[in-house]
Formats: structure tokens, sequence, C-alpha cells
């Protein structure tokens, strides 16, 4: 009889593991973090006179960066320090590819299926006027640096090819949206910060431009979509007036 309680029991915790562990596997994963123990300026970043050497301490360690959300992943990404390097080539796309081949994490989350759902939950909160005029031009710059950031991402055709019609037509639509705000605060997004915005809409309508590329020719249309490399602020107000009548005849 001992014996058989004895077995029962057993059963009963196994059956309690078993119901219960992919949660508690599922609490683990989500859990990871990566916040760079290695910060550009330390000791260990100095020891190391090959900028680019250097660039490779922060890469996600493989064991982590196969478990890690992609939630975690996102917020990683975001606070890439090496992000600012998107400005140091010749356009913004060329300068993202930069950073991509050099830090894991972009490549991994481009791989991640909901990588566009997870960007665009951070898109929505993020409001182009959502930091305090008071602050320091410092505080405000970080802000509008994390704005172009959030958009370089959410530009990127792989990861658009992820998101269903209805998050796609959300997006088009918040970018509207942000774009016309950014256009009065024109003094601290400058630009760039309207050229962000713009290519995510540019990339999403690019077969349904025809107006635009009528105005401006295909050659400068497509320069814009494929490398930022362009300018000009009347072809970007153009093709977000594009896409809102894209939007308001439902095609």
């Amino acid at each position: 009889m001992n014996y058989l309680n004895l077995n029962l029991n057993t059963m009963k915790l196994l059956m309690i593991i078993i119901l219960f562990f992919p949660f508690i596997a599922f609490s683990q994963v989500d859990s990871l973090r990566w916040d760079f123990p290695v910060k550009p300026g330390s000791k260990e970043w100095l020891n190391i006179a090959d900028f680019e050497k250097r660039l490779v301490l922060l890469d996600i360690p493989e064991s982590i960066l196969r478990k890690i959300s992609t939630q975690e992943l996102v917020k990683s990404c975001l606070s890439y320090p090496g992000f600012s390097l998107i400005y140091t080539r010749n356009d913004l796309q060329a300068g993202y590819n930069y950073i991509r081949s050099m830090f894991n994490g972009f490549r991994e989350l481009e791989n991640r299926p909901d990588a566009g759902k997870v960007l665009m939950k951070i898109y929505i909160d993020y409001k182009p006027d959502g930091f305090d005029l008071s602050l320091s031009d410092l505080q405000i710059g970080r802000y509008v640096f994390k704005f172009n950031y959030i958009e370089i991402l959410l530009a990127q055709t792989v990861i658009q090819n992820n998101m269903g019609n209805d998050d796609l037509s959300e997006l088009m639509t918040m970018c509207n949206q942000k774009y016309k705000v950014k256009k009065t605060m024109q003094k601290y997004y400058g630009g760039i910060g309207l050229k962000t915005t713009a290519l995510i809409v540019a990339r999403l309508q690019a077969k349904k431009l025809a107006n635009v590329k009528m105005k401006y020719g295909d050659q400068k249309v497509n320069e814009f979509i494929n490398s930022l490399s362009l300018d000009n602020i009347d072809l970007m107000d153009d093709i977000i007036i594009e896409n809102e009548k894209i939007l308001s005849d439902g095609l």
C-alpha cells in the first residue's frame, strides 16, 4: 500500500511538472534581457584598438539570441549603442545595412515573423510631440533619434513582408498622422525625421505612387525608396498626400 501511495504521489508530481513546465520555460525565455554589459568607453571597450572589433563585443551571445523574446530583442536593437552609425554613411539605408552587418541582433530581428507587430506596439505610443519642450537639446535629440530608429526598422522590406494587411494599413495611417505632426515640429525633426516616416509609406505604396513618379520622375522616387538619398521635402509631402488618397479610396 505504501509503495502504491508513493507511486501515486510521484505520478501527481510528474503531472504537475508536465502541466506547468511549459509556462515555467516560457517565463524563463521571456525574462531574458540583453543590456550590453560591455559599454562604449568602458575599460574592456578601450582595450581594443580596432573600432569594428569593439563592435563585436556588443553582439548577443547565441545562447541568448535563440531564446530571447521578440519584445526584448526589439528593446535591445533600439538601445544598440552603435545605432547612430546609420548617420555615418552616404544614406540612411546604407547606414542601416552597415550596423546590421555589425550587430547580430538586427539580423535576428529580421528573421522574427512577429518583429513588425512588436515594433508597431512601440510605434503606436511614440508621439512626435511626446517630449517636454523644456528638456535639454540633448534629451530632445535622443527622443528624436529613437523615433528615427523605430521607423528605420519598420521601413525594412523584410520586416514589412511579414506583416498582415490590417497591420500595414494601420501603419500607413499612423505614418500620415505622425508625418503631419513632425512637419509642425520640423525645427526638431529636420529633413531626416520626415524621411524615415515617408520611407515607410513609400516602400509600402511603391507600386501605387504613379502620380508622384509622374511629377518627379521614376528615378528620383526610386532613389528615395531604395536609399533615402534625396532631401526633397516636397517629394516626401506628396508621398504622404498620395498615401492618404490611396487609403481613403480603399485601394
